[in-house]
């Protein structure tokens, strides 16, 4: 079988890769050796993945996902190292909350997602082997049956997970540090009794956060002081989980059983590269870590939303093999940035001593709640405190994500900037209508939507600017402050594309 690009794994980045390569004519295939639906292990849809969703058109399908399970789905805080709250209206974005969505349903969006955009789709396909050389990549797999099968492809994509396949056959050095501490995740038989579903505690105990997770469902992530060290592969049991819950709440609140519990830890590993010549990792098969604040799913998509569109242009023959070089060049920065969060946040708030207690007492009234530090603590939330490289001169908003916001054309139609990149296009606007021309576009046939429009409301960080250059996945590639400065556009587009 002859594809053009395999993805192996039907997880969230999986399914989001499958969907944007599929999406521009890349024959897609997606093999997963799972044959039933995942457990609900992540739960959480940040203000950045909602961005990109409404970017394809589909945040709306997870809004009303949610709102099966409450009544009003839109949280407007988050936590940061247990602390709450942090406040989403420090982002400039019309996605102010987060969304609490069990990851099954979740995928079952996303997936059929990409069986619309054209992906196909193998379950119970377990991959074996893999060889690469100029051509193409030759994977030998067992498929639903037990049969061997032999596939081809121009590129593989490995979002296999943290027991990735894909990495194990690349040989690819996955080094970190074993886990020094677990938690219990626990999927009670309640309708959670606080206002707005969630609640938040932490004492000399531990920690135990408690949320609505579904119809008659509470989740509880508990880290109890004195449990903390038993074994991983200990089956959680229901008096155990109440125990925990009665020690840092002080009432368990007359749960009488649980649907699903299992242990994690805070294990962290990590891949030192993300490309090996034509294989790339995506996700959790690039790294694996505790999941504070509940963020993870949220940096694996927005991976996949990075080398998608990418991918696809090659594939297309509209760009060079070499611009895939980029993926790893943007997205390895930001791992590592999320690693080191996620080490910082487990060192300040799984401190249960008296010291740490009292630390944590004075952050969360005297720092958490300033301006600044909650601006700063929302984009690294979002993944969006690590810019992508720029060059020198370049506009300041180069590398960063750009704002959406509301224009108007020349014949009068209202439209937003992420309204425009369902399209899976780059994106050049002329903001000022006073000389900046971009007629030296015409005839490249490039996948390039331009405009000539009038800013309805222009976010402060677009102050003074009068072209702009928006890549599919939001990312400003050019920005200029001044008129007839189209020839600098058109430089900066060479780079991605192959006329």
């Amino acid at each position: 079988m002859e594809w053009d690009v395999v993805v192996v794994g039907a997880g969230p980045s999986g399914l989001v890769m499958a969907a944007e390569l599929a999406a521009a004519g890349v024959r897609t295939l997606i093999i997963e050796r799972r044959t039933a639906g995942v457990q609900s292990r992540a739960g959480t849809l940040l203000p950045r993945v909602l961005e990109l969703f409404d970017a394809r058109g589909i945040a709306d399908r997870f809004i009303r996902k949610t709102r099966e399970i409450v009544d009003y789905p839109f949280r407007a805080s988050h936590i940061w190292a247990g602390f709450h709250p942090i406040e989403w209206r420090h982002l400039e974005t019309r996605f102010g909350f987060t969304l609490g969505l069990p990851q099954n349903m979740t995928e079952e969006l996303l997936r059929d997602w990409a069986l619309e955009c054209g992906a196909q789709i193998r379950w119970g396909w377990e991959l074996q082997t893999l060889s690469q050389d100029a051509q193409g990549v030759a994977l030998e797999v067992i498929d639903a049956s037990g049969q061997r099968v032999t596939l081809k492809s121009r590129y593989l994509v490995g979002a296999d997970g943290g027991r990735s396949v894909v990495r194990t056959q690349l040989n690819m050095p996955f080094e970190g540090r074993p886990g020094s501490f677990r938690g219990i995740v626990i999927d009670a038989e309640l309708q959670a009794p606080w206002p707005g579903g969630r609640i938040n505690v932490d004492n000399e105990m531990g920690w135990v956060r408690g949320y609505a997770f579904g119809k008659g469902v509470t989740r509880f992530n508990i880290v109890h002081r004195d449990r903390r060290h038993a074994p991983k592969e200990e089956p959680v049991t229901l008096e155990e989980a109440l125990q925990c819950i009665r020690d840092v709440h002080g009432t368990d609140y007359g749960i009488q059983g649980f649907r699903w519990a299992s242990r994690f830890d805070d294990q962290m590993r990590a891949v030192p590269k993300l490309r090996e010549r034509r294989v790339f990792l995506v996700g959790e098969s690039a790294r694996i870590h505790y999941p504070a604040s509940g963020v993870g799913m949220n940096f694996c998509l927005q991976d996949a939303f990075n080398l998608g569109w990418k991918l696809a242009n090659v594939v297309n023959g509209l760009a060079t093999d070499a611009s895939l070089d980029t993926y790893e060049a943007e997205r390895l920065p930001v791992m590592r940035e999320l690693l080191d969060s996620v080490l910082a946040q487990c060192t300040i708030q799984f401190n249960f001593d008296s010291a740490g207690v009292a630390l944590k007492r004075r952050m969360a009234s005297d720092l958490i709640p300033l301006p600044d530090v909650q601006r700063k603590l929302v984009l690294e939330l979002c993944g969006l405190s690590t810019p992508y490289p720029k060059a020198a001169g370049d506009h300041a908003l180069v590398g960063l994500r750009v704002p959406d916001f509301d224009m108007l054309t020349l014949d009068g139609q209202s439209v937003r900037v992420f309204e425009l990149l369902r399209q899976r296009r780059f994106v050049l606007l002329d903001l000022d209508g006073g000389g900046t021309s971009f007629n030296q576009l015409d005839g490249l046939e490039l996948p390039i939507t331009t405009l000539r429009v009038a800013v309805a409301r222009r976010p402060q960080a677009l102050l003074g600017v009068k072209g702009l250059l928006v890549r599919p996945d939001g990312y400003v590639a050019w920005a200029s402050d001044q008129a007839d400065a189209a020839h600098e556009a058109v430089a900066r587009l060479q780079p991605w594309f192959t006329r």
